[in-house]
Parts: structure tokens; C-alpha cells; sequence
């Protein structure tokens, strides 16, 4: 009875700097909570607590399900490097005008 509890529990860490999320999650997405913002304006904060990770963007959000009825806030980030692609799909090139005479 007791490990089937601790299976259903929702797993929240220590409040960690990102440097560690990163170190303990690498290349996922992670949801933290208690999230101790730097500033208003930005998304650097001091430490935070992970409530769920996972390689699929999706995963972590499920994982924080759980305890979303806790926390007013849930963050969503990505641990690893972010692949812009090198063309814009949102504001494509406009065609070169022809002149005519």
C-alpha cells in the first residue's frame, strides 16, 4: 500500500538554480513551480522546483497535472538549445517587382 502511495504522489524537487534543471534534465522540457523571478519583465529567476520532465513537449505539462490546484503558476521551458530555422516561415520574401516599360 505504501509504494503503490509513493508511485501516485506527485514528485516535486528542492528548489533548484537553472543550471541544475539543466544538469538533471538535459534536452527536455521541463514544468517548475515556486518559480523566485529576478525581475518583472524576464525570464531569468533564482531557483525553482520541478514538477514534471520529459523529452516530448507535452510530458511535463501531464506530470504537473497533479498539482497545477496547488500553485497559481506553472512554467514551461526547455532545457537544451533552441534550433531557429535559418528562413522565416511567418513573413515570407516578397517577389522581386517588375518594372515595366
Amino acid at each position: 500500500m505504501e509504494q503503490r502511495r509513493a508511485q501516485t504522489e506527485p514528485r516535486v524537487s528542492e528548489p533548484l538554480t537553472w543550471q541544475e534543471i539543466c544538469a538533471l534534465h538535459p534536452d527536455e522540457w521541463v514544468a517548475l513551480v515556486e518559480i523566485d523571478w529576478l525581475g518583472d519583465s524576464d525570464l531569468e529567476f533564482r531557483t525553482a522546483r520541478v514538477v514534471g520532465h520529459g523529452k516530448m513537449r507535452n510530458e511535463p505539462l501531464a506530470q504537473a497535472r497533479r498539482v497545477r490546484a496547488l500553485y497559481d503558476e506553472v512554467g514551461h521551458f526547455f532545457t537544451g538549445a533552441v534550433h531557429v530555422p535559418r528562413r522565416s516561415f511567418l513573413m515570407p520574401s516578397a517577389p522581386t517587382p517588375r518594372i515595366t516599360r
